[in-house]
């Protein structure tokens, strides 16, 4: 599966995830460099700087998934910064929000990193399919599909269990969904 290319910058982006964009600034014959820089709002120390490739008529801008895995989640503010034969110019296009890496939240399960994976793979949002991840000790390498949406299936019914064994230990009165209680 391709990974889908955007007409704009992301507005909404998940740390760890892949995004491709192409973009023609306005005298594309003139540009000489063109990138964005996303600047977190609560940290200005935070930010990450997505460099263009000239491809003569468009840039073509990706925002690799090393650019953004090891980020916390919150508000960037995005600057383009086009430098042309003449001189450069600024100015800010937006912001990203930037949301959980689901496979570095400690407060997730192994079974729910594992789906958010496995889904991020088959959406195509990791970078031709799964290269190299390990979670919790588990190698994962190269996935096709086919065996991605099997092994989807399989944790996401791991998931539903766990779920459903969490929800029996902090309401102990109440039921499963699995079980009748009749009271005389």
């Amino acid at each position: 599966m391709a990974l889908e290319i955007h007409s704009n910058p992301p507005l909404v982006h998940i740390a760890g995830d892949v995004y491709l964009w192409h973009s023609t600034p306005e005298h594309v014959a003139d540009v000489t460099s063109y990138k964005i820089t996303f600047r977190s709002v609560e940290d200005s120390d935070v930010s990450f700087t997505v460099t263009g490739s000239d491809q003569t008529t468009y840039f073509r801008f990706e925002i690799a998934s090393s650019d953004t895995a090891n980020l916390s989640a919150g508000k960037f503010k995005a600057t383009e910064i086009i430098t042309y034969t003449w001189g450069r110019e600024s100015l800010e296009v937006g912001t990203l929000d930037l949301l959980p890496n689901p496979e570095q939240d400690p407060d997730k399960s192994f079974n729910q990193r594992m789906v958010n994976l496995l889904r991020a793979h088959l959406e195509g949002r990791a970078p031709d399919g799964i290269e190299s991840h390990t979670i919790g000790g588990v190698p994962i390498n190269k996935i096709p599909l086919s065996e991605a949406h099997g092994l989807l299936v399989k944790y996401e019914a791991r998931l539903k269990q766990e779920n459903g064994l969490k929800q029996k230990r902090e309401n102990p009165g109440m039921g499963t969904g699995s079980s009748v209680k009749l009271y005389f």
